[in-house]
């Protein structure tokens, strides 16, 4: 048996289909928290909001917990105010060679999140679905907008010590000649990004084994694995990135951090992407979250299989 909400220009709508799911949804000021059983497992911060800063930011998940309960993303630390949470965003945004704005660091700049649907699915598993429209007041003074994001966010309900967040975004461009990219340097960083607490103790690891962090992207393969002392007490616990396959580039580059910023996977790099009026670009990721530790290859066959 199964429940779907949908809230639609402001109004809520409930259809009860059933009882015994385990992710469920409870709306919040500014948001909704999805949750596991009585367990938070993310927020998703559908309001604007402004956290030490005067930048205003929403269409974001934080906090976001370790199945232990542990808080595991930052928004807005003092090292660089415009990281919230899982965000994915890009500092180029060009309409021609106009640039509109830098959604990285929230310059010129808003999201309108128009709908926002819940519903619970196979296994208790969970759906929440956005649609939300970029705007800037370098396009039309913001009367409108440029692009229109489709979200769904499927969470898993907890497999022993762990947890699976699939992330599939679509953007569609409304206008001719849009175009998005990464910062205009020799790292290239834009896209899928989570700024996590690191402890001093971080590791790295993909599918070659051990990953060293440089200043550049590193070409890491389809996942990276970070843990450490994340979990309660300083007990073992990490958070492990998968990027899709079917993502829209010929391999997937990472830019890594062990203090004081973001873990970013890395799309489309330096060089802007023009995307096609009307056809949506889509890219999915995959967030595992857990304490202890996880055998990656039997994760990722999990992840590959709950993609199908």
């Amino acid at each position: 048996m199964k429940k779907s909400i949908l809230i639609c220009g402001g109004l809520l709508f409930l259809g009860i289909h059933g009882l015994f799911a385990q992710i469920g949804m409870k709306k919040q000021a500014g948001g909704f928290m999805i949750l596991d059983g009585e367990k938070n497992v993310a927020f998703y911060q559908k309001d604007e909001i402004s956290i030490n800063s005067e930048q205003g930011r929403n269409n974001f998940w934080h906090p976001v917990f370790l199945p232990d309960g542990t808080e595991i993303t930052e928004n807005a630390p003092e090292d660089h105010l415009h990281h919230r949470g899982i965000f994915w965003a890009w500092h180029q945004i060009l309409i021609g060679d106009q640039p509109v704005g830098d959604p990285w660091e929230l310059k010129n700049f808003s999201i309108d999140v128009k709908d926002v649907e819940y519903k619970r699915i196979n296994d208790g598993d969970g759906s929440f679905r956005t649609t939300a429209f970029w705007k800037s007041p370098l396009y039309e003074n913001g009367a409108k907008a440029y692009l229109k994001e489709d979200c769904q966010y499927t969470f898993f309900v907890q497999n022993g010590n762990y947890r699976i967040i699939r992330f599939d975004l679509a953007l569609t461009a409304l206008v001719d000649e849009l175009k998005l990219g990464g910062s205009d340097d020799e790292k290239g960083y834009g896209g899928f990004s989570v700024r996590m607490k690191l402890p001093d103790d971080v590791k790295f690891s993909g599918e070659g084994g051990n990953i060293e962090p440089q200043n550049t992207a590193v070409d890491a393969g389809r996942y990276v694995n970070i843990s450490g002392s994340m979990a309660k007490s300083g007990n073992h616990g990490g958070m492990l990135i998968y990027a899709s396959p079917e993502n829209q580039q010929d391999r997937q580059t990472w830019i890594l951090r062990k203090k004081n910023s973001m873990q970013n996977a890395v799309f489309p790099g330096r060089d802007p992407v023009e995307l096609k009026r009307g056809v949506p670009l889509k890219l999915s990721y995959t967030l595992v979250l857990y304490t202890g530790k996880i055998n990656e290859k039997r994760v990722i066959k999990n992840i590959t299989k709950a993609a199908r």
